[in-house]
């Protein structure tokens, strides 16, 4: 940028900006990044306006509480209220949205869609009645065009390892009929997996035990028959957003191969194939070189056939967009995820917006299928096959996302042998389950100090807490703090130096590529003829020095976030005491389908009701380019 001005300038701009900001900043609503970004844009742009510097400001604010671009006349409500308490933002003023717009037009620091990559770029970019930052407006548009550019590609070319007659054969073989009488509704995995191999990009949704990982298995298993059949080898990649992720999609795909193989569907050598193909994260997939970006991008692409990317909801808009930019023309991208969890701590709500309107309404809408992408590429699977017939757990699941408070605050009320309900102030049930946490933490050091650490992993995954916030009561520091003191003497006195000590299971918070560890990957500290990190995930389990470990934190206990792509046989959900912006349906819902099959919830009737009543409403303007007229 040009027209930078001198110190004196600079200190000028400074006055400015806080006199402009200077409300929100007391609020604690924008912090010191947003007024050093709008600083810097008014040096490089002296008659930049007030009301275009407020929305800079806004803008980068709202990005980093996952929107991807800001509504005018939603400011309040997407900004400002997710932030303040309770009548914090009551005296906050905002220009009316009408006179804003019309400002911001005709500002030297905004572009439209069409001016947005002339040079010098505009930090600001106004598209359709929405305002981005200039970075998350080429991330969408991206995503966009790339999703549109694949759909409109041929779906039998003579180069492709598919075809529909090859395809029709293998599927029937992976995906048998079943007996006339058993099932009459639609196979929707059959459809599912025949849209994947015949369609450039296919996206299959559904709620936990939907089917979702049993498609992707049998999606492997057609697509190497069918490669092979042809003469070729087909090259397939299993990714997901974290390393917690990808080792649960191997164990499930594990599963379902081995049922397959079991009643004849699949040979050795197929089980074999697909099991070879390993469930890895996507920054491994991508090749991370930590903040130089990544190994494989349009110059240098991926080199596989299939790609296939589990727990979508968790992955950002910077992240598919990197992905998309990655992938082969000729390939073929599946993307997997429930809609309804909590979407990526990053910008954007990814799979929200590929799934779009109800399969019930894209039904209605065929007129307009022509300018939608993704219209007969998305599949939502609605048969639960995860719990048992009647399981409470997956009936407060349903309750909780179509935010019916009764009916969950019933299911817990039910004394049900799955579904449990703690109050924080009934000190009965509370030593009760503390009583359970810290026997498993228990169990764990035991096994670390046999040198048991496929003992120690197993047991530090039976119950596991998951906290909706880090500080406060019924937090996650409160909780592990809590485990920590009650396993204190299980630890031999001799083991109790260096850190981490034997028996701590931990947690990876920062991608490794030199050692292959990645943000999310757990281990536990063990001793076996010396101090060893036994880390679990997609790969067999292997050791590592402990001062090996770059960024970690202590697993006794995991936030809600941290937790998606994990299951355990019993989730402990633990809900703060005081209302928090964070408490959200979508966060309780995700909390809850961890546990496979029981939970409980340690909260008060009033926290849990609040949570159920406020959905997650994230800025972006990608659902609007890829589903236009819904």
């Amino acid at each position: 940028m040009t027209n930078v001005i001198p110190a004196a300038g600079s200190a000028w701009s400074t006055e400015r900006v806080d006199a402009v900001l200077s409300q929100f900043v007391e609020a604690g609503l924008i912090g010191r990044f947003e007024v050093q970004l709008a600083a810097a844009a008014l040096r490089a742009v002296p008659e930049a306006s007030d009301d275009a510097l407020l929305a800079l400001g806004l803008v980068a604010r709202a990005t980093r509480l996952g929107h991807v671009c800001v509504e005018l006349d939603q400011v309040r409500q997407q900004v400002l209220a997710s932030q303040g308490d309770d009548g914090t933002v009551d005296n906050i003023d905002v220009p009316p949205a009408a006179q804003w717009a019309e400002h911001l037009q005709d500002s030297a620091l905004v572009a439209s869609p069409a001016t947005a990559r002339q040079a010098p770029l505009r930090p600001l970019v106004w598209d359709a009645g929405r305002l981005y930052l200039q970075r998350y407006w080429s991330f969408e548009l991206a995503v966009a065009d790339a999703l549109v550019r694949r759909s409109e590609d041929a779906v039998d070319s003579a180069n492709s390892a598919f075809g529909h007659a090859d395809v029709d054969a293998a599927l029937a073989t992976v995906f048998p009929a079943e007996p006339a009488g058993v099932n009459q509704e639609p196979d929707l995995q059959l459809a599912a997996a025949k849209r994947a191999l015949i369609y450039p990009v296919t996206v299959i949704a559904g709620g936990p035990g939907t089917g979702k990982t049993h498609t992707v298995a049998g999606i492997l298993a057609a697509a190497l028959q069918v490669a092979a059949g042809r003469g070729l080898v087909l090259r397939a990649a299993l990714a997901a957003p974290t390393g917690k992720a990808a080792a649960r999609m191997q164990e499930a795909v594990q599963e379902r191969v081995t049922a397959m193989a079991a009643s004849g569907r699949i040979d050795a050598a197929q089980s074999e194939a697909i099991l070879g193909v390993q469930p890895t994260t996507i920054h491994r997939l991508l090749g991370s070189l930590g903040r130089s970006g990544f190994r494989h991008d349009r110059g240098n692409p991926l080199p596989h056939d299939l790609v296939i990317i589990d727990e979508t909801s968790m992955v950002s808009l910077p992240m598919l967009a990197r992905l998309l930019d990655a992938l082969r023309p000729t390939a073929r991208l599946v993307l997997v995820g429930d809609p309804f969890q909590l979407s990526s701590i990053e910008a954007g709500t990814v799979m929200a917006d590929l799934v779009g309107p109800s399969v019930d309404v894209r039904a209605d809408v065929s007129a307009v299928a022509g300018s939608q992408p993704l219209h007969d590429r998305v599949t939502e699977l609605t048969r639960g096959h995860r719990f048992a017939s009647g399981s409470s757990t997956a009936a407060l699941a349903l309750a909780i996302r179509n935010g019916d408070g009764d009916a969950a605050i019933g299911l817990l009320s039910s004394g049900d042998a799955e579904v449990h309900w703690v109050e924080p102030t009934e000190r009965v049930g509370l030593s009760a389950l503390h009583d359970q946490v810290t026997g498993a933490a228990r169990d764990v050091v035991v096994a670390a100090l046999a040198g048991d650490g496929i003992g120690a992993l197993t047991a530090a995954g039976r119950i596991k807490v998951l906290a909706a916030v880090r500080r406060g009561p019924n937090g996650l520091f409160e909780w592990s703090d809590l485990i920590s003191a009650a396993i204190e003497d299980a630890v031999p006195a001799g083991q109790r130096t260096g850190w981490p000590r034997v028996g701590t299971p931990v947690m990876v918070t920062g991608n490794d590529p030199v050692n292959r560890l990645a943000n999310g990957d757990v281990g536990v500290v063990v001793e076996d003829d010396g101090r060893w990190v036994v880390i679990g995930g997609s790969e067999e389990p292997r050791r590592l020095a402990p001062a090996r470990l770059g960024k970690w934190e202590e697993w006794w206990a995991m936030t809600i976030h941290k937790s998606q792509g994990s299951e355990f046989p019993h989730a402990v959900v633990a809900l703060p005491t005081i209302d928090s912006p964070i408490l959200t349906r979508e966060l309780l819902y995700t909390a809850v389908t961890r546990g496979k099959p029981e939970v409980t919830i340690v909260g008060s009737e009033e926290m849990i009701r609040l949570a159920i009543s406020r959905p997650v409403t994230r800025a972006s303007g990608l659902r609007d380019r890829l589903w236009p007229g819904t």
